[in-house]
């Protein structure tokens, strides 16, 4: 009888401790899992974040200062125009609204593996739904106010100019588009669009107000993502610093694949 109870306790010792192990070996693999995903989301974050500085720093200043030119000139009835081509220019430049084009492929590899409560147990306080569905609550309350400014001015800016002007022209290396003939008398554009100040005037006011919701949305998900990447440091792959990261993203000259232009 006690051989037989002695046998039983080695049997059930033996299950309960290849129970554990398999435990232990599945937790291990789980772990594993989990900081891959890290791993990888992490560096998709670098990703949006540089894309969002780049707008940030790069595209919405020059926004501004051409929208600034425009408001000068229709605030001024009588404002002398030395240089017509160059306040077309400033008129054409101060439509563009950049938007950056976020990538999620990470982030929808690990929600489609359902790997989601891996992360969330290696890392409970992370949010990163918030952080991948915030752009289109922010970017859509700008969205939302703007007016017909961009068609207006492009109605009354000539065609042939379009080639130089074209807010798309930085993408294309070392090449012009064809230029169109149409009107090569600029003061003739200029008078145009002095014809119509009081009614472009409203139209601009209402891009400076489109304008400064988006510098604010870009700066919050700037502050965001800046905010993860440094909380998911201990999984940053990269031998490039965070700041010196967005400096060349800032700084670079070539334009980044991954902007949207609307």
């Amino acid at each position: 009888m006690k051989k037989l109870a002695a046998e039983l306790v080695t049997i059930v010792l033996g299950v309960l401790i290849a129970l554990g192990f398999d435990d232990w070996r599945q937790g291990r693999e789980e772990i594993k899992i989990a900081n891959e995903h890290l791993h990888d989301i992490t560096a998709e974050l670098r990703r949006n974040l540089c894309t969002v500085e780049r707008i940030r720093m790069r595209h919405m200043p020059r926004k501004f200062e051409n929208l600034q030119t425009v408001l000068d000139f229709l605030n001024d009835p009588h404002a002398r125009v030395e240089d017509p081509a160059a306040l077309l220019h400033a008129f054409a430049r101060s439509t563009s609204s950049a938007r950056p084009w976020l990538v999620d492929n990470q982030y929808q590899a690990m929600q489609n593996s359902g790997n989601v409560r891996l992360v969330s147990k290696l890392q409970p306080d992370l949010s990163l739904a918030a952080i991948y569905e915030s752009p289109d609550v922010l970017f859509s309350q700008d969205e939302r106010i703007r007016g017909s400014y961009p068609v207006v001015v492009n109605e009354l800016i000539p065609a042939q100019l379009q080639s130089e002007f074209s807010q798309l022209r930085g993408y294309a290396r070392d090449a012009n588009a064809p230029a169109m003939v149409d009107d090569a008398n600029l003061s003739e554009a200029v008078d145009a669009i002095r014809a119509r100040r009081v009614e472009l005037l409203a139209l601009a006011r209402n891009e400076a107000a489109v304008a400064t919701g988006r510098w604010y949305a870009l700066t919050r998900m700037s502050q965001d993502l800046n905010a993860t990447v440094t909380q998911l440091a201990r999984w940053d792959r990269s031998t490039t610093s965070l700041q010196e990261e967005m400096l060349e993203c800032t700084t670079s000259a070539t334009p980044s694949p991954l902007l949207q232009l609307k």
